[in-house]
């Protein structure tokens, strides 16, 4: 069986090679939502992970270097940069979720994640996909086993999950397309520099349960949900 730490490898070589290939050939994924003036519609229910300062930071200073290339993409603000452990109910126009159903959703993933021990993080590398620019990271067991037990045990609830994909990435987007690129040699050169990049090691202690916009930027629910043993 391969390991989870060369599936990731793979899977971001993948990706890596398809967004390069598409951006020199100038057939981006363009966002063209985030270039309305009006606010994202879709909504859904998340599972994510936040960065902690000192990563975020390392983040941010290479997103200069790209917003100095490429000043007309979206880059998302440290306070919205994330890591999604799991599209519980992905993003979608006319989503809409009750106080009632959240309180389900908040009850069933508490005691799951409330059961889990912390999740050990390392976030090195930058990639590209057609669409977005990515931070990709390598994660704990804890994950994996984790995200099995959700998709497993919350049906059986009779509490639907439909995420947009089952995957075994840990990555933050950090910034998404929304114009050709100005320069994408000069893009390209600054993404391969940093492939290498070490944006910090952390153990997250908690995950938040978020109803909130595709893009982080509006939150309409949020609880914090710790990790077995933690008490903060």
């Amino acid at each position: 069986m391969i390991k989870v730490a060369e599936q990731l490898r793979q899977l971001y070589r993948s990706i890596n090679d398809q967004g390069r290939r598409r951006i020199r050939a100038r057939q981006l994924e363009i966002d063209r939502r985030l270039r309305s003036p009006r606010p994202d519609s879709r909504r859904g229910l998340t599972l994510l992970g936040r960065l902690p300062a000192h990563v975020s930071r390392n983040i941010e200073f290479t997103l200069q270097q790209l917003v100095a290339i490429a000043p007309e993409q979206y880059y998302y603000p440290s306070p919205n940069l994330h890591i999604t452990v799991m599209d519980l109910l992905a993003a979608r126009d006319g989503l809409r979720l009750s106080a009632k159903q959240f309180a389900r959703y908040r009850a069933a993933v508490g005691k799951i994640v409330t059961t889990t021990p912390p999740i050990h993080w390392r976030l090195q590398g930058m990639i590209v996909s057609p669409g977005a620019v990515l931070v990709t990271g390598d994660y704990g067991p804890e994950l994996a086993e984790l995200r099995r037990r959700l998709r497993s045990e919350l049906p059986a609830l009779h509490l639907p999950v439909a995420e947009r994909y089952p995957t075994i990435s840990g990555h933050v987007t950090v910034a998404r397309f929304t114009h050709p690129i100005s320069a994408p040699d000069r893009f390209l050169a600054t993404i391969k520099e940093n492939a290498a990049t070490n944006y910090g090691h952390f153990t997250m202690h908690a995950l938040d349960l978020v109803v909130h916009d595709w893009y982080n930027r509006q939150v309409e629910s949020c609880v914090r949900l710790p990790f077995a043993g933690d008490g903060r």
